[in-house]
């Protein structure tokens, strides 16, 4: 469910993307590489990398190099994780899913 009450929500995609092209910018200052080295480290250009900082827009491709480099692949991996579903949410999605077995067989007669 979406917190309307966070001002994160607030903002469009590209202000969201900008501020994380921004922070990752300050993460390669603080490590102490410059655009080069750090491009180089990921295997993209430094021409894309300048982009990334200055836009935020990247692939997923390249957010794994990113995270791999600075070793937040499992936070990563942690953001996107489904939650661990209980027994009555398991059982609603098998009840929902039989109803619609059963009104597809019934379409194709």
């Amino acid at each position: 469910m979406i917190n309307l009450l966070n001002p994160v929500y607030a903002k469009t995609d590209n202000e969201i993307l900008r501020e994380l092209g921004g922070m990752l910018k300050q993460r390669r200052i603080n490590n102490n590489f410059t655009q080069q080295e750090f491009a180089n480290a990921i295997g993209i250009s430094k021409d894309q990398l300048s982009k990334i900082e200055r836009t935020g827009k990247t692939t997923l491709a390249t957010l794994v190099a990113i995270s791999r480099k600075y070793n937040l692949l499992q936070q990563l991996l942690r953001t996107y994780e489904a939650a661990e579903l209980t027994p009555m949410q398991k059982y609603e999605i098998e009840r929902k899913t039989a109803k619609l077995r059963i009104k597809r067989k019934r379409v194709r007669k």
